[in-house]
């Protein structure tokens, strides 16, 4: 008993401890904000940039209408119509729902209304630090600011996107917020604040930016309506961190909304059975509670997930506000309806495949197709709800990061080639034990053959010739690099699992069918308005890997599709296109060992294809992570490749239709633009391709008239040397 009421003691002098250590910690930070406010008030009333800090009232809404055209001027998108800017009002009363202003400031900014300082709160920086304090001690807290919305406004007006959050910075926004407060009034300042928010890419303004992700101006809002009220806790807690929130809406943007939910139910905002029944909203997957933008409305269904790359790619651009534009793209919109057609599982089945369907029409498909050489995107399609799928769904690689995270890089700086020996026999890194597909071990093989037949044991090993570095010179010309969670730096695992969506891996792999050379993916052909063409800037093309490293890659990428490669029957050659114009990789994921009845089953299942016309990645998975039910199922190896041959072969004859496959093949060493990295290495390979022969017959003249001198001069040598020995023993 004396034992255990001593180690009580501890404890409870530990936790003492802690909260000593902590409260001295708040209480010192508190010393230096206030030392650092007295300072710059006594020193300086104010920044440089407060005499320009003028709030500007604009009522005018700003609209921008879209044409979205094929490449043949078909529409795929007649008119839409997005609003860039919504302005918010006050007076007679607010434009924008009470609800949610209420929320705003219970999250971001509670004595907004109430306190006497002029553009900074005590109790805020306060709960800031408490906030921070508490989630890193693994407490589920809403994550809390010490700016005030004062200091907020300065920082959005001042800095805009540039703001880097320094020290100095913090400063001149408490500074130019108290100036900010003596000059205009708390709710001046709310309304600039809330038209000044940059809460998504194309918008300005709250009002804009929820039109675009809900389809309301968030002015007419039912505090009873549990979905309603789930979209209100959405957009106000959106401001933290917009871009993550709604990128991974399904992960990200949900917990906010649940945490945002909390905070309402607490400042008694909404009752407790509005607080779960909105709960239950965000959980439901019964697509109640979804971005607008993933539904696309009015566009036809067959062309949303093209069109949203298309809306996608004009939000970054600065185009003339309040008028028509009209976009060509480089699709054919009777190849994105075929594309469509497949993605769903409805497109004619081909007698002459192996094998091919779609084994659960439950599961989820994406289709990637990009114009090997030029980076056009020519085609997007899948047939679930959200279109963005085919290029913002981060899944699993599986086998197919193989060829460009292991082997380019160990062919390019370790002098890896096709006969190197490798380890076809399971061994551990760390606590990890890499194994083949079926537990299969092969013992010492040929680097062309394990490529071939896609050992794990033979990849994981390549993969530790080479060092981070010479892993991203590879990696970020793919455009591969920013997807990797660890920054720079690479782990074994990553070998054959790396996170990436098909877009990404289709425009990856067209650097095996452009001689080492990827070029930036496009939707966006010509842009005009009225008359007036907008020029474009052209897209980037950079060396991923030297055009000797492209062809050795060429070469051990046909054997995966040879009769003792890993897809045998996966090739389009069972579609009337000879091995000779094409190469291919597949790739399979793992679920967790959690996940129930998940034995024999994949989330992922994919192939990824390059030739020098096209480049195509296909996708067939789980809808999630967690569930197997609608997972391929990977074992036998035929199952396995069942959805993902029916998608890559249909894609391929369909985007294929009226090309002739048979007068292109691999290569080519002219490189498409000017612009690019070691251009010597190509033309002196051209030149040697080129004169090959000639060079032979004169290295062969060469070589003769040397050797017919060579032997001229050893005979004189031997003569010399015969009498000066002859001389040496007289």
């Amino acid at each position: 008993m004396g034992i255990k009421k001593k180690v009580k003691k501890k404890s409870k002098a530990k936790r003492r401890g802690r909260l000593i250590l902590n409260l001295l910690g708040l209480v010192g930070l508190l010393i230096v904000l206030l030392v650092s406010i007295g300072g710059y008030q006594i020193s300086k009333r104010y920044s440089p940039y407060s005499s320009l800090l003028e709030i500007q009232t604009i009522d005018q809404k700003i609209t921008q209408s879209f044409i979205i055209l094929d490449r043949n001027n078909e529409p795929l998108d007649a008119n839409t119509v997005i609003v860039k800017f919504d302005p918010i009002e006050y007076e007679p009363k607010w434009n924008v729902s009470q609800l949610y202003i209420d929320t705003l400031l219970a999250v971001e900014d509670s004595s907004f209304y109430t306190r006497k300082t002029n553009g900074y709160s005590i109790k805020g920086t306060i709960g800031a630090i408490v906030s921070q304090v508490q989630s890193k001690r693994g407490k589920d807290v809403v994550s809390r600011g010490g700016s005030t919305i004062e200091q907020q406004l300065v920082k959005l007006m001042v800095f805009g996107t540039n703001n880097k959050n320094s020290v100095s910075d913090k400063i001149i926004q408490l500074i130019d917020a108290r100036k900010l407060t003596l000059k205009y009034s708390r709710d001046d300042i709310l309304k600039a604040y809330l038209n000044e928010l940059r809460l998504t890419p194309n918008t300005v303004g709250l009002k804009a930016a929820s039109i675009e992700l809900f389809g309301n101006d968030m002015s007419d809002i039912n505090s009873k309506d549990p979905k309603q009220v789930a979209q209100v806790a959405f957009m106000a807690g959106l401001g933290q961190s917009p871009s993550t929130y709604v990128q991974d809406f399904e992960k990200s943007g949900k917990e906010r909304t649940r945490t945002v939910l909390g905070v309402m139910k607490d400042n008694e905002l909404i009752s407790e059975d509005i607080y779960k029944q909105a709960l239950d909203v965000v959980k439901s997957e019964k697509e109640e509670f979804v971005l607008k933008s993933y539904t696309q409305q009015g566009t036809p269904r067959e062309y949303q997930a093209y069109v949203a790359k298309v809306k996608d790619e004009l939000s970054q651009l600065n185009l003339p506000k309040s008028t028509t534009i009209t976009v060509k793209t480089y699709a054919e919109a009777n190849q994105l309806k075929e594309l469509h057609h497949i993605a769903t599982g409805v497109y004619p089945q081909d007698d002459r495949l192996p094998n091919g369907y779609l084994e659960h029409k439950e599961s989820l498909t994406a289709i990637s197709v990009i114009d090997t050489k030029t980076g056009h995107i020519i085609g997007l399609g899948t047939n679930s709800d959200n279109p963005l799928i085919p290029y913002t769904a981060t899944r699993s690689s599986g086998s197919t990061i193989k060829p460009l995270l292991d082997y380019a890089p160990a062919i390019e700086y370790a002098g890896m080639t096709p006969n190197t020996i490798q380890n076809g026999t399971s061994f551990s890194v760390g606590d990890w034990k890499v194994k083949n597909y079926g537990d299969e071990n092969y013992g010492n093989v040929k680097a062309s053959y394990a490529l071939g037949l896609s050992l794990n044991t033979a990849a994981v090993e390549a993969f530790q010739l080479t060092n981070d570095q010479q892993k991203n010179n590879i990696m970020e010309p793919l455009g591969l690099q920013s997807y990797n969670p660890n920054g720079s730096s690479f782990n074994p695992e990553q070998a054959i699992n790396y996170p990436t969506n098909v877009l990404a891996l289709s425009s990856a792999f067209s650097a095996f069918g452009n001689d080492g050379v990827r070029v930036e993916p496009t939707t966006i052909e010509s842009i005009q308005t009225g008359d007036v063409q907008i020029k474009l800037a052209e897209p980037e093309s950079k060396r991923a890997m030297s055009s000797s490293t492209a062809k050795t890659m060429v070469s051990m990428l046909k054997e995966a599709t040879g009769p003792n490669g890993s897809e045998p029957y996966a090739g389009p050659k069972y579609t009337g296109f000879s091995q000779e114009t094409y190469v291919m990789k597949s790739g399979l994921s793992n679920f967790e060992s959690s996940v129930p009845n998940s034995q024999n089953k994949s989330p992922d299942a994919l192939l990824a294809m390059a030739s020098p016309e096209i480049s195509v990645a296909t996708w067939v998975g789980s809808p999630s992570y967690v569930d197997a039910t609608f997972a391929p199922t990977t074992f036998p190896h035929d199952t396995a490749n069942q959805g993902r041959v029916y998608l890559m072969n249909s894609t391929f004859k369909v985007m294929m239709a009226g090309r002739d496959a048979t007068k292109f093949t691999f290569g080519d060493e002219r490189l498409i633009s000017e612009g690019q990295t070691n251009q010597v290495i190509p033309e002196l390979e051209e030149i040697v391709d080129d004169n090959l022969n000639d060079i032979s017959i004169k290295n062969k003249e060469i070589d003769k008239k040397d050797s017919e001198t060579y032997e001229s001069m050893e005979e004189e040598y031997i003569k010399t040397l015969n009498r000066l020995n002859q001389t040496y023993q007289e």
